[in-house]
């Protein structure tokens, strides 16, 4: 990633946006992103250390960073990061729910139940944590963007809780746009493709179904969805509220500035 300045205007003052899963990949990429666009950011990560190393880079492009050291599974916990958000930056612009794991991988029989439901938990009640204290929080045209995949819409061999947390997710957005569209509130998932993360390093050890043979030089480094991302808080397109972005998308990529495929 490069070096840029982060924009320094009038308008940006009293923004900011908590990140919830801001350790690495795509939500480290993302904090970066929104900082460099000139939100003050939350980086809310389950280990203190990793949440002070994100804010440190943020500052050292001049931007504005709180380290908050949170679990999503933990409804207080997420609470709690919103409040210290607010408190630091005097506003709450919207939410980024990143956090999210793909393991267990393996056909559903022989999968760990625990490791099942743990998926479940950061996944999808994670996500609704984050949702459900942003939008206690947030004045009108506050966003929410929950990470999504195409995992919700297509099944995928050995991702059974996998595909069924995000499938959920996307069904969460809609619900949610449904409820807090007419106060103001704009949700969307966004689908980032196949990404230079953590998880495909998982996905590509376990060799189960097409995406494991995914070479690592044919994935998209984070910085692209996290473009994409701060294009949906700063464009805030009403027309897209609710749905399923996918980075893929030849008309989506025009819209957020992003080279064609």
């Amino acid at each position: 990633m490069t070096n840029t300045p982060v924009a320094n205007t009038p308008s940006d003052s009293g923004r900011s946006i908590l990140i919830l899963g801001a350790s690495r990949g795509i939500g480290q990429a993302c904090a970066l992103a929104l900082a460099r666009a000139g939100f003050s950011v939350g980086v809310a990560c389950r280990r203190a250390n990793d949440a002070k190393a994100v804010a440190l880079e943020i500052e050292a492009i001049g931007g504005k960073a709180l380290p908050i050291t949170a679990d999503v599974c933990v409804a207080s916990d997420v609470q709690g990061a919103v409040a210290a958000l607010v408190n630091a930056f005097g506003s709450l612009a919207g939410v980024v729910n990143n956090a999210g794991i793909v393991e267990p991988i393996g056909h559903l029989a022989d999968t760990d139940p625990a490791a099942w439901g743990r998926l479940v938990q950061i996944n999808i009640v994670g996500a609704y944590h984050g949702m459900r204290y942003a939008l206690e929080a947030m004045p009108k045209g506050g966003v929410i963007v929950n990470l999504s995949s195409g995992a919700a819409a297509s099944a995928m061999e050995g991702w059974s809780a996998y595909c069924a947390s995000k499938a959920a997710l996307a069904m969460m957005t809609r619900v949610a746009q449904l409820e807090y569209g007419q106060r103001g509130a704009l949700i969307y998932g966004f689908r980032p493709g196949v990404v230079d993360t953590g998880m495909q390093v998982s996905i590509r050890a376990s060799g189960i179904n097409p995406v494991s043979q995914i070479k690592r030089e044919a994935l998209a480094p984070a910085d692209q969805p996290a473009a994409g991302i701060a294009w949906l808080f700063t464009a805030k397109p009403a027309d897209l509220a609710g749905l399923e972005l996918d980075i893929w998308d030849a008309a989506l990529r025009a819209r957020m500035g992003l080279a064609a495929l």
